[in-house]
């Protein structure tokens, strides 16, 4: 969902006040038709069709700059546009004639007499929103642009969906009040009772003023959440869409393990089909909790979720309040969303540019904006998302895992950004003083090792690789680190490695990987090693691990023979054997180099080698 823009929230906020401002549903329904059409720029007119179950019919209850002939139509779930847009439940946009004159084909024979006769031409193009309530469609706002120049844009959508949200809500308050009014007409002693009623909802249309006003000044989410916390007196949780806690108010504390108990049900219950809020009760502290749950977003795409923690069950016209003050919550993720991601734009064209290596003066100006010294010490980590088991919510997580890597990486003597660069991380890092490599390599190997804490405490359902660049002086030359952990991924990538981290520091002699084909490698390997493997695949196999034990302890035969739990004797029989079956010399530096080289390729090329025969 795109952001809605300063002029359309303030459009969607006014079409709000005015539908709120009258519980009578006729007086709702043409307030709804009269302000949508007046705040969406190409709607020439349209009509508001109510559904009615009995009849399985849509039936039109207000209009705007139609003839009244529209009023008698009679359309059926899937006949003409705002038809199909009640059975697939969602906001549809018709962008042209072609596409009008497809839809309406559908139209009974009298329907579209009654259509030819209440318009005044064909529509250029029309949009049509489903109104829901508790997942089902009760109706739909259908509006058309009869001028050749104005067509409805996807932006229309965003708006158009609000209001329906809106709409669903106020008539469903006003049904509440229509039906605590018949009571009253019927059954005079509840006379009192109805006046509380009518009491409570004046004081939601209040919340949802004061609500939007908290959002028009800016006042961000822990304002709401402390608002409704005032409002309600019962405890506010907020979570986002990977059910991270983003804003909270406890009226008591509750501990992890019952904030993730919490969680975990209110997910669980916003899963089952059909289920827009849900109530749960939960036994806490020897007390019966009950747990009011409402999604933030649309059932597809939901930005989060907000859950009240209760004694008892919430009242309906409270719940009604709080569901606007989830249209509220959702604009204002959507504004937050909006700010990251202008931030990450600039951030990325910066990082685009070291990649690139070109310094020109735009880039050396948007370094100096984020007090980058022209002449630090810099170093790069690069961390590649792997796997994914929510992969519909891929860039969510890699915004949250960006997030997570702003928090860790960049604190203490360091400074720097972590940005998004495709499907990949890249944290930049500056030292505000001068440092050794060494101390460097260690410190961001021990943040690198809390980054993947962190994501595994998370469970977010993604693992992800680690490249990290040597340190460099100057801003001139931190495309060099960028690309030495460019290359270690490439390294990770290569032989199938995932989950893992590898630094250019560690890489040593495997950056020859890097450098040679693969085929090249193996011949290498086979030329130097080849009779040894021949050897130990037609006898039991003693001589190779031998010999890698022998070099992995540097060639100290006693704790070599240790670790393959054999006697120092043997080991030095079985490399007596190594240097006859290689018709080599260990003690030959030159000739020693090469073995050694040849054994510390082996492991990264030991499937390929099989492959070949080895």
């Amino acid at each position: 969902m795109q952001t809605l823009s300063h002029r359309q929230l303030q459009s969607l906020i006014h079409v709000s006040n005015v539908i709120n401002s009258s519980l009578d549903i006729d007086t709702i329904i043409d307030s709804i038709m009269v302000q949508t059409v007046s705040v969406i720029d190409a709607a020439g007119g349209g009509v508001l069709f109510i559904y009615d179950p009995k009849q399985d019919l849509l039936i039109p209850k207000s209009d705007s700059n139609f003839k009244s002939d529209i009023l008698t139509v009679r359309l059926k779930p899937g006949e003409s546009m705002t038809g199909l847009a009640f059975t697939a439940q969602k906001c549809l946009i018709f962008h042209n004639r072609t596409e009008v004159e497809k839809a309406t084909a559908t139209l009974s024979e009298s329907n579209h007499k009654l259509m030819d006769q209440s318009i005044p031409t064909l529509p250029y193009s029309s949009i049509c929103a489903p109104i829901l309530l508790k997942g089902e469609c009760i109706g739909v706002i259908t509006l058309d642009s009869f001028d050749p120049l104005l067509h409805f844009i996807p932006e229309d959508i965003n708006l158009l969906t609000a209001i329906a949200h809106q709409a669903a809500v106020a008539l469903e308050k006003a049904n509440l009040y229509h039906e605590q009014e018949q009571t009253v007409r019927q059954l005079e002693y509840l006379n009192n009772t109805i006046s509380k009623q009518n009491e409570m909802l004046s004081q939601s249309v209040d919340i949802h003023n004061r609500l939007a006003a908290l959002v028009l000044y800016g006042e961000g989410l822990d304002s709401i959440i402390s608002y409704l916390y005032d409002t309600t007196g019962h405890t506010v949780l907020l979570f986002d869409d990977l059910g991270e806690l983003i804003s909270h108010t406890y009226k008591n504390t509750l501990s992890d393990d019952e904030l993730l108990t919490i969680r975990d049900k209110a997910q669980e219950s916003l899963r089952t089909p059909g289920t827009v809020r849900s109530f749960l009760e939960i036994n806490m502290n020897e007390e019966n909790q009950c747990i009011t749950i409402l999604p933030i977003g649309a059932k597809a795409s939901l930005f989060g979720t907000l859950i009240i923690v209760s004694a008892k069950k919430m009242r309906e016209i409270d719940i009604a309040a709080l569901e606007h003050a989830c249209t509220v919550i959702s604009l204002e993720l959507v504004k937050d969303q909006a700010i990251f991601d202008a931030q990450e734009k600039i951030n990325g064209e910066l990082i685009e540019g070291l990649f690139s290596g070109k310094m020109d003066g735009t880039i050396l100006q948007k370094a100096k904006q984020m007090d980058f010294d022209p002449l630090g010490d810099y170093l790069t980590v690069i961390i590649r998302v792997d796997e994914m088991d929510n992969t519909h919510k891929r860039n969510s997580i890699i915004r949250h895992l960006v997030q997570l890597a702003n928090r860790v990486f960049l604190k203490n003597s360091l400074n720097g950004i972590a940005v998004r660069n495709h499907d990949q991380i890249v944290v930049l890092l500056t030292y505000q003083q001068k440092v050794s490599p060494t101390y460097a390599h260690h410190q961001v190997k021990e943040l690198v090792a809390k980054f993947r804490q962190e994501i595994h405490i998370k469970n977010w359902g993604t693992t992800v690789s680690i490249g990290i660049g040597r340190i460099h002086s100057s801003l001139l030359k931190v495309t060099k680190s960028l690309h030495e952990a460019a290359k270690c991924l490439q390294f990770l990538h290569s032989f199938g490695r995932k989950n893992q981290v590898i630094s250019y520091k560690e890489l040593g002699v495997q950056r020859l990987l890097l450098q040679n084909s693969e085929e090249e490698l193996i011949d290498f390997i086979n030329e130097f090693l080849g009779p040894l493997f021949e050897y130990d695949q037609s006898r039991k196999g003693e001589l190779l691990p031998s010999l890698f034990a022998y070099l992995d302890y540097n060639q100290n035969a006693k704790e070599a023979a240790e670790a393959i739990h054999i006697h120092t004797n043997t080991l030095m029989y079985r490399l007596k054997r190594i240097e006859d079956i290689l018709s080599t010399d260990l003690s030959d530096s030159q000739q020693f180099l090469n073995i050694h080289l040849a054994v510390s390729l082996y492991p990264f090329l030991k499937e390929k080698l099989t492959q070949h025969g080895s």
